[in-house]
């Protein structure tokens, strides 16, 4: 009997950190490895999760099989000249998909749905999540000035490292901070946009699977928890490091993605890194600049601080990890302090080249 990928289907019933990628293709658009060994090749390398997202078409769902012990995420690239962006959580066929589901490996937008903005508020209000891919990695990066970011969920803030001379995953995290400081909570996730694994020309090593993680909370392994996760903020991306991040307040413990409202007082961070190949600077990072530094050696460490909230005042606060050679190694997404800012600006062009 035929098998297609479900949200329901519950991998793992325990709450947790889970280790995933966002971005990776078969045999039915352009990747390297066809369904199941693609899966395979997750379970090398201890993936709990992955999404397939094929250009322009959702016919890799069915010949998974049997998935088992990892969880396969439903998900689609909508591929343009203008761009490609994510969009997470397809289970069915819907008629926005009539134009973009054609099989081919670029498509032009047309019909009903004949504009980005349009396409992504349908599928935001079917419950689908939508996500920008590598959005200033040039010759892929994304120009759609008017897409709207109020019907966007995620930006792939880092995307395949082994790219020679990118600059772009940089680019892209300071970008996304322009949109926290301008009020939007878009999660920031990670995604190898997994094809190959062999050498290519253009490339510094083998794509690999899981280069970048997506590490995301959430109360059981299934597709329908993760996706709530990323939209709970409740996620960070690696490029190796393991970390947690926490702040607290009268006695209570928040984690990443956690909104701690208005407050007036003392707030204690705390953080950790493990797993770190070589000192590494960690950064408690408020409002888009550094807030507080430490170095950790020897692989694993911490980092405390605290500061004062002010009721009226509208803060949040990330954790990154910097390796010796400026790399960006770790990225949570914020906790949130104070009252939420409320965005004048709409349109992805009005953040570009700022």
């Amino acid at each position: 009997m035929t098998q297609t990928l479900s949200l329901s289907k519950v991998v793992k019933l325990e709450s947790g950190w889970y280790r995933g990628d966002f971005h990776a293709h078969t045999t039915f658009s352009d990747g390297y490895y066809d369904p199941p060994d693609l899966m395979e090749v997750a379970r090398t390398e201890g993936l709990d999760f992955f999404t397939v997202t094929d250009h322009n078409t959702i016919d890799a769902f069915s010949h998974f099989g049997s998935p088992g012990d990892i969880l396969i995420i439903p998900g689609l690239e909508v591929t343009m000249d203008e761009g490609h962006y994510n969009v997470f959580g397809i289970e069915g066929y819907s008629d926005w998909m009539e134009h973009i589901c054609t099989d081919q490996n670029k498509i032009e937008l047309q019909g009903k749905y004949e504009t980005v903005p349009k396409v992504m508020r349908q599928a935001a209000a079917e419950g689908l999540l939508n996500s920008i891919n590598h959005p200033l990695l040039i010759p892929w990066a994304w120009l759609d000035n008017n897409a709207d970011l109020r019907h966007l969920h995620c930006l792939e803030i880092c995307n395949d490292p082994t790219f020679i001379d990118n600059a772009a995953n940089p680019q892209a995290v300071d970008m996304w901070t322009r949109w926290l400081n301008a009020g939007y909570r878009i999660t920031a996730i990670g995604g190898t946009d997994y094809h190959y694994p062999q050498f290519k020309p253009g490339y510094s090593a083998p794509q690999r699977l899981s280069f970048p993680t997506t590490y995301v909370y959430a109360k059981e392994l299934s597709g329908a928890a993760i996706l709530a996760g990323l939209r709970q903020h409740r996620a960070y991306v690696s490029m190796g490091p393991q970390a947690t991040f926490q702040a607290q307040v009268n006695g209570t413990t928040y984690d990443i993605g956690a909104d701690l409202g208005k407050l007036e007082g003392n707030i204690e961070f705390r953080a950790t890194v493990s797993h770190a190949l070589d000192p590494v600077y960690v950064r408690l990072v408020k409002n888009g600049s550094v807030f507080e530094e430490t170095t950790v050696e020897n692989g694993q460490g911490n980092l405390q601080s605290s500061d004062q909230a002010v009721p009226s005042q509208p803060a949040w606060y990330r954790l990154d990890v910097i390796g010796q050679n400026g790399e960006i190694l770790v990225v949570t997404n914020p906790i949130f302090v104070g009252p939420r800012r409320q965005p004048t600006l709409y349109k992805y062009g009005d953040f570009v080249n700022l």
